[in-house]
């Protein structure tokens, strides 16, 4: 059986911290592995590839993590831009273009962490700008390129639980959060203190913490690859 094309998308830095004076695009290689190891044919999707392009190329697509989503997006109308680095609003601008075309062609999309919350702002959602300064009795989540492990909750009735049950623990680093689900989305996992950790939607599955790097790797990125196989 042929293995289904996954895009996974990339971040950007403008010659300052990887390669000095020379753009360079980088991702994970972890997030091409599980999809790999899924069943999937990884591929990586520059921000000079039309998004409508990349959208008709794909069978499924991985938004995957990146910096904080700028405060000028929280509650922004469809379309808005926002400030802050050229680089990212570039990458901010060619994701979101990249929910609409994968949406117009029924693909199905995999948000992780910056990519969970920017789908769920893109759908009409807000976030929390940053969980520490909101919640008092939050879970230790990470942030700034440290990873922790902590439990979650999950909804048995979903695609995670069918999975996983409804505990496990997972590889956490993010400073944002889901606020407001946006309508058409399920909030179908949370940490010990509330927190919305996973949605679900129709062709759409948001996870908020790093499951490439853990064992619930199977279970997001395998969902991921059958909806790709179902309509390739």
């Amino acid at each position: 059986m042929a293995r289904p094309i996954v895009g996974i998308t990339v971040s950007i830095d403008p010659g300052v911290r990887i390669r000095p004076g020379q753009d360079t695009l980088y991702v994970g290689r972890a997030y091409a592995r599980a999809v790999d190891a899924c069943g999937g044919a990884p591929i990586l999707l520059p921000p000079d590839l039309a998004p409508e392009r990349a959208a008709t190329l794909c069978a499924g697509l991985v938004l995957t993590g990146g910096a904080m989503l700028p405060a000028a997006l929280n509650g922004a109308p469809p379309g808005a831009l926002t400030p802050g680095p050229a680089e990212e609003a570039e990458r901010v601008a060619w994701d979101l273009a990249l929910i609409d075309a994968a949406r117009t062609r029924r693909k199905p999309l995999l948000g992780v962490c910056y990519g969970m919350q920017l789908l769920n702002l893109r759908l009409g959602g807000t976030l929390y700008e940053d969980l520490r300064s909101v919640i008092d009795t939050a879970v230790d989540h990470g942030g700034s390129s440290r990873v922790v492990a902590h439990e979650l909750v999950i909804d048995r009735e979903t695609i995670l639980g069918a999975s996983l049950g409804e505990r496990t623990r997972v590889a956490s680093s993010h400073h944002q959060a889901v606020s407001r689900l946006a309508l058409g989305l399920r909030a179908t996992a949370h940490a010990e203190d509330g927190v919305i950790e996973a949605f679900e939607g129709e062709g759409l599955l948001g996870v908020e913490w790093h499951p490439e790097l853990d064992a619930t790797s199977r279970a997001v990125y395998g969902w991921l690859v059958e909806e790709a196989r179902k309509g390739a």
